[in-house]
């Protein structure tokens, strides 16, 4: 795996890792939480040809509980994984979407 492939990876374990507060603490954090992971995951409208597409989706604590959906396209299944795996793992309330599967 490069180096390119493994920054994303990198950048959303280090998203994952921020500190947890009170409840309203935690309704910001989620705010900056999303932007993180906006931030480090591929689009597909700017991979329009990347073969695989993974999709995480759930509930997020806080005050209030807030609904996530992040949805990007990877040149591999492994970069996907890399992607997913942290990223499925911090929804902490019902986790409605997890996968990397290539494309129809």
């Amino acid at each position: 795996m490069t180096m390119k492939a493994l920054l994303p990876a990198a950048l959303l374990a280090a998203a994952l890792l921020a500190p947890h507060g009170d409840a309203v603490a935690q309704g910001v954090e989620t705010q900056f939480f999303i932007a993180r992971v906006d931030a480090v995951t591929p689009r597909c409208r700017d991979h329009p040809d990347a073969p695989v597409v993974g999709r995480v989706s759930g509930i997020m604590g806080g005050s209030p509980a807030r609904g996530v959906s992040f949805t990007g396209c990877f040149a591999s299944i492994a970069a996907c994984e890399n992607w997913r795996r942290p990223l499925s793992g911090h929804i902490d309330g019902r986790l409605i979407q997890n996968s990397c599967r290539y494309r129809q």
